[in-house]
């Protein structure tokens, strides 16, 4: 294997010997004929050997060959008859100048992904794939001068291909795109009303935690307003420290300036008056698994026996944590996002910026249609509970989803408009000095 001197932060997508994109067909003969387009990079026949020493079956043939943001997808046919999709990082730990997704985080994802997997695999409404086999990332203790002449550092799943394909939203008739949305929306109510055991929630609800966050929490997890208290100080804490201190992350170069200090103190003294005071706290604080990125993409779906759309599986549950009713995402993805505005009703986002009205009026329809109580098949007429949590705590859902999508990018600024927002609904609520603290 060759030597690297640049930075890898995972594999680029193969090309052929004529410059073209590998079209993710007929994987099997080019290797045969000595051409994998993987060559000189990692060997695939590590990958065969895996299989065949972990399954007790040679690969036969390889249908396709996919590519996600961190993964490849191999389709592969075994000699015992059994299709198994192979998912195997685009990314490995053992490269020489390795920049890419810290090798404790991808530890700790893959072993929360089998978990899942484990946890959902008897339940008859949330369809996950079979897991056959999985491995961690294995990172040498020596440096690594050259291309690994193993495939170790790279994190493996093997799944037993369910029925169907992924992407096909485009492919359907609107009738179909319809039934699709139905079936979603009560997949999805069927994982809100999930209720997973307390010890897998405790074991994995920080470690799950987006971006910053504390070492430990100075409470128990439990279902109740005093933890979700408890979350959001420790999270704005952990986030913004004190004046000169690291914020972001470490390649920012960047540290707390005042005006995000002043932030900080803004929304400490806000949080305690948005986490709502219900009298169903059950309702409110009950503790949810979230898929991370529900959508069409990680879905596979074929027919059922009246030709309709049918999930078979949905997986990639490598953004999945545990939150507070009061703040899971309801979001369904199909090329646009499907989300809710702060007051549950539908609406949509992510969307080609010269869409025309008719096709931005078919957007919203798809969202009511995957929403709205008034159609007989959508989320909260199966999840009545989640329309009532999204307008109950709209002010902390506001705080949380803006936590989450900060980059690392210009604290100040940032956090100068959270805090100014902290500030104005305090305003608004009729706080005082003396009451926020």
């Amino acid at each position: 294997m060759e030597d690297v001197e640049e930075e890898y932060a995972m594999d680029k997508w193969p090309t052929m010997p004529d410059g073209s994109d590998f079209d993710g067909n007929h994987l099997l003969t080019l290797v045969r004929d000595g051409k994998s387009p993987f060559k000189g990079v990692w060997d695939i026949n590590q990958l065969f050997r895996e299989i065949e020493e972990k399954l007790g079956a040679h690969v036969i043939d390889i249908p396709s060959v996919s590519s996600g943001c961190r993964n490849y997808g191999f389709h592969m046919k075994l000699s015992n008859s059994l299709d198994i999709v192979a998912r195997l990082s685009r990314s490995d730990v053992n490269m020489p100048n390795f920049v890419g997704y810290p090798f404790n985080m991808q530890v700790t994802e893959v072993e929360f992904e089998a978990a899942i997997y484990e946890l959902l695999s008897s339940d008859p409404l949330i369809r996950v794939p079979c897991l056959l086999y999985y491995r961690v990332p294995v990172q040498y203790s020596s440096p690594i001068n050259h291309i690994p002449e193993d495939i170790a550092g790279r994190r493996l799943f093997l799944f037993e291909k369910a029925q169907g394909e992924k992407d096909i939203w485009g492919e359907l008739r609107s009738e179909d795109q319809n039934w699709l949305l139905a079936e979603c929306a009560h997949i999805r109510a069927s994982l809100f009303n999930f209720n997973a055991p307390p010890d897998l929630v405790s074991k994995w609800f920080l470690e799950r935690l987006f971006g910053h966050k504390p070492e430990t929490l100075p409470l128990p997890v439990t279902p109740d307003r005093e933890f979700c208290v408890t979350l959001f100080t420790s999270k704005i804490k952990a986030t913004i420290k004190n004046i000169g201190d690291m914020i972001g992350w470490e390649e920012d170069n960047a540290t707390v300036g005042p005006i995000a200090f002043a932030a900080k103190q803004s929304l400490l003294r806000l949080i305690p008056h948005i986490i709502p005071k219900d009298g169903n706290e059950s309702s409110l604080y009950r503790l949810t698994l979230d898929h991370g990125d529900y959508g069409i993409h990680n879905m596979s779906i074929t027919e059922d026996d009246s030709g309709r759309p049918l999930v078979t599986s949905i997986y990639d549950w490598e953004f999945g944590c545990f939150v507070p009713a009061i703040l899971s995402d309801p979001k369904m993805v199909v090329g646009i996002h499907l989300v809710t505005d702060e007051n549950a009703f539908p609406s949509f986002t992510r969307y080609e910026k010269d869409a025309s009205p008719e096709e931005r009026a078919e957007y919203m329809t798809w969202s009511e249609r995957y929403f709205e109580v008034s159609f007989l098949l959508a989320l909260y007429k199966f999840a009545p509970e989640y329309q009532h949590v999204i307008r109950a705590g709209k002010d902390a859902r506001h705080l949380w989803f803006a936590l989450r999508s900060w980059k690392g990018d210009d604290a100040e600024d940032f956090f100068g408009k959270l805090g100014d927002w902290a500030e104005k609904r305090m305003k608004e609520l009729g706080i005082t000095t003396d009451e926020a603290l």
